[in-house]
């Protein structure tokens, strides 16, 4: 008697037995964001292949790639964003090509220039407008992860309870574009950013926004009326720290000054947003939301010019 093995069932059944799943194994996805050159024509294929030749893909949650082009419109560079698993943070990388689309060399911890700036898609500063006048809260997580979009559906449910207007800038609506717009609103009040970051940039679903953007955009456009807490590695840091504290006027600033760990942070930063939402005291209700659900190795800072309850 013979027997025909399913091989997948099979696989699954030895990793349920080694207490590992096939979500834990899997390859992380490879996404494309478009630059403001992008055509059809742009080899994705190509570029995942080579992404996963220079890079050990597995080591990463989620990889994005951008094609930058010179000033003939041909291809030049590649910008890969790697995403950490562990931390909302990630590294960027320049991987150079060559006119047979090899790799010439690659740059690690690479910051954006202004020719890869440009072709940042999404972003107008001069048009930014505020879509709805009537927003007071703003609920934004770019990533497909289901901790930190569940994280964010709370916080925005509990501003609701609290009777703010309250936009949803999750996945695929948490664009550039949007969440400047959206930042301008003039009855904004708090703002709960879930993502990715460094001390430069913060990341967004088709791309990223940089410090200058906020300066531009949101010069003493908080009026230290609006309470911003970020879910965002590095961001408490110069440049971002000086242009969502006094450039921006927030009334309160929270991000991570170092790594911050997926997870912990998270329930910690909500707790905190919530508490603020209910009048209590917002730097001791930070401080007693860390001390609750945080880890002593991650490092915020909590600031601002404003006063110490929500929205006042």
């Amino acid at each position: 008697m013979s027997y025909q093995v399913n091989r997948k069932l099979l696989a699954a059944f030895l990793l349920f037995t080694l207490g590992y799943s096939l979500e834990a194994i899997a390859e992380p996805t490879i996404t494309f964001i478009h630059s403001k050159y992008s055509d059809s024509t742009v080899p994705t294929a190509k570029i995942a292949r080579l992404v996963k030749e220079n890079f050990d893909v597995n080591q990463f949650r989620q990889i994005k790639t951008q094609v930058i082009y010179n000033e003939q419109h041909q291809i030049d560079h590649v910008l890969v964003y790697l995403f950490s698993k562990k931390y909302h943070g990630f590294e960027l990388v320049r991987m150079n090509l060559g006119k047979n689309f090899q790799v010439i060399s690659v740059q690690e911890k690479y910051q954006l220039s202004k020719s890869d700036y440009a072709q940042q898609p999404g972003i107008n500063i001069k048009e930014a407008k505020c879509p709805d006048p009537s927003i007071e809260f703003i609920a934004f997580a770019p990533n497909d992860d289901s901790l930190e979009q569940k994280i964010t559906q709370d916080v925005a449910n509990a501003a609701e309870s609290h009777s703010l207007k309250t936009v949803r800038l999750f996945l695929n609506d948490a664009t550039s574009k949007n969440y400047l717009n959206y930042m301008t609103c003039p009855k904004l009040k708090g703002n709960f950013y879930n993502g990715d970051a460094d001390p430069e940039v913060i990341t967004t679903v088709d791309g990223v926004i940089r410090y200058r953007d906020i300066e531009a955009v949101l010069y003493h456009q908080f009026r230290y009326k609006v309470t911003n807490i970020w879910l965002a590695c590095m961001a408490y840091n110069d440049p971002i720290k000086t242009s969502v504290i006094d450039v921006a006027q927030s009334q309160k600033y929270a991000a991570g000054i170092n790594d911050l760990l997926v997870g912990p942070s998270d329930r910690a930063a909500a707790c905190a947003m919530k508490k603020a939402m209910d009048g209590k005291p917002m730097t001791a209700s930070f401080n007693e939301c860390y001390l609750k659900y945080d880890v002593s190795d991650d490092k915020w800072g909590f600031g601002g010019n404003g006063a110490d309850i929500f929205g006042t």
